[in-house]
């Protein structure tokens, strides 16, 4: 039991006490029939406001978020009378803390917009013809209703952010030790044939700065962006690579000007600073592989791909990382088709080496910022970062192939051909990640229940997201 969970319950029966029950159905009758324009009213007020934006869309609040708030008040206000409701009122309260959490909203704009509803319930409240003292208790009821939910909300809210945390320092701690090693020789490689190739470019004379890449959207790029932040978090190493991020695209900026303006010695220069930049990014990299001890801790024991412990870590980085750049991502669920008849026939140590070779496809069709998962049994779900339709789809089919090309290898020389079903999604700009993986796994029950061995996309369209301006 939660720190106050006992104290709020006691509250909860004493509010929704039988004596009260008489203001409980007068406050209703004067509230729910205002409900929704009390949920315009405080969306209308948080829209304006500087610091709840980044959280909320025009489309989303109107399509799902309105109807939601206005059915948290009527339901707020309405007497429980069985132990059964109350339970099921206080959960109500703890899941909305614990959708807060997962969205990063911060409990001052929580705070803020249960002022915004007490007020608009308390106006109504006046305007009534309630007696003096019955709108003097109803409005204190009400108060006190409010008030207990926020008191609810933010302990359910404090409790999963410290889990989370929790959870991001144990990824950090578990990344840092867990054989990062080959992910930074990869970049290492991936930097210097970067370089290699622009000097080819610039030599060659064919060198285009409006067709040639930027570092962001190279592998370095991408692993700085999406896995440096949550892996290397608070250490020296994060800030000195996203300085030299800084200095390369500072540099490549200049190479441009100076190609255009065919300013041999300025771009012979420009060309020394990118090296020593490139080669200094290469010796961090190299001094955090030397750092890098082997750990067994919050991997699948099979595959050694990330299980469902740090999923919400990622997705709630990636989430807030997509709302605040407006960079979209996308999850992509996999599941082997007829695993069951794998098993049933070759016997458990043969799926286990299917599922061995399954993750070992995955992990070569993504780039060093993608993350993968296995999600137990034969599921498994990739988070591609910055990505569009397209792109997703394109990667997704790229998996589907690349498994019905191969053959698994099972004990005794058998070879083994599968296939396998696929949904994907794109982050449409909710808060809550959920919402993301949920469309994946809805793409990918209709992939399989529509014929297997297909990628299935969710229908959705990206919305443009409000993005401040520094």
């Amino acid at each position: 039991m939660k720190p106050f969970e006992f104290l709020h319950k006691q509250t909860l029966k004493e509010l929704y006490s039988e004596k009260n029950k008489p203001i409980f159905e007068k406050i209703l009758v004067l509230v729910q029939p205002r409900a929704d324009d009390i949920a315009m009213y405080f969306y209308r007020q948080l829209l304006n406001n500087e610091k709840a934006i980044r959280f909320l869309n025009h489309d989303v609040v109107k399509n799902r978020l309105r109807s939601t708030l206005a059915k948290w008040i009527c339901t707020s206000l309405s007497y429980h009378v069985t132990s059964e409701e109350l339970d099921q009122n206080y959960s109500y309260q703890q899941e909305i803390g614990r959708i807060h959490a997962r969205i990063d909203l911060p409990m001052s704009l929580v705070d803020y917009g249960m002022g915004l509803i007490k007020l608009q319930v308390a106006l109504i409240l006046k305007e009534s013809d309630l007696e003096r003292d019955e709108l003097a208790d109803a409005i204190i009821l009400c108060g006190q209703i409010f008030d207990l939910a926020l008191a609810i909300i933010d302990e359910s809210y404090e409790h999963d952010l410290m889990i989370n945390e929790k959870n991001a320092e144990s990824l950090k701690l578990h990344v840092s030790s867990q054989n990062l090693a080959f992910d930074y020789s990869k970049l290492c490689t991936s930097l210097s044939e970067w370089m290699r190739n622009l000097l080819l470019l610039i030599t060659q004379n064919k060198y285009d700065a409006s067709m040639q890449g930027t570092i962001r959207h190279s592998n370095f790029g991408l692993w700085v962006s999406h896995k440096a932040h949550l892996f290397l978090a608070g250490r020296k190493e994060l800030r000195s690579l996203v300085l030299q991020l800084d200095n390369i695209d500072e540099e490549m900026r200049l190479l441009g000007i100076h190609v255009l303006d065919k300013n041999v010695i300025a771009i012979e220069e420009t060309l020394s600073h990118l090296n020593e930049h490139i080669s200094t990014t290469i010796w961090i990299l190299n001094n955090l592989a030397n750092d890098t001890i082997e750990e067994e801790n919050g991997r699948d024991p099979l595959t050694h791909l990330f299980n469902r412990r740090y999923l919400e870590t990622v997705m709630r980085h990636e989430t807030r990382y997509s709302l605040e750049n407006g960079i979209l991502f996308g999850c992509v669920m996999v599941d082997i088709d007829f695993f069951k008849n794998v098993n049933d026939t070759y016997g458990h140590d043969n799926g286990d080496r299917v599922l061995l070779q399954l993750a070992d496809i995955l992990t070569q069709q993504v780039r060093a910022g993608d993350f993968v998962f296995r999600l137990g049994g034969e599921e498994f779900m990739i988070v591609l970062a910055d990505v569009q339709i397209p792109a997703i789809n394109i990667v997704a089919e790229k998996v589907r192939f690349a498994v019905e090309k191969f053959e698994f290898k099972l004990n005794h020389n058998i070879s083994l051909a599968l296939t396998i079903s696929v949904g994907t999604a794109i982050h449409d700009g909710h808060p809550d990640f959920k919402n993301t993986i949920k469309m994946a796994d809805e793409a990918l029950y209709i992939a399989k229940e529509s014929g297997r061995n297909q990628v299935v996309a969710a229908p959705q369209n990206p919305i443009t997201y409000a993005v401040k301006n520094d």
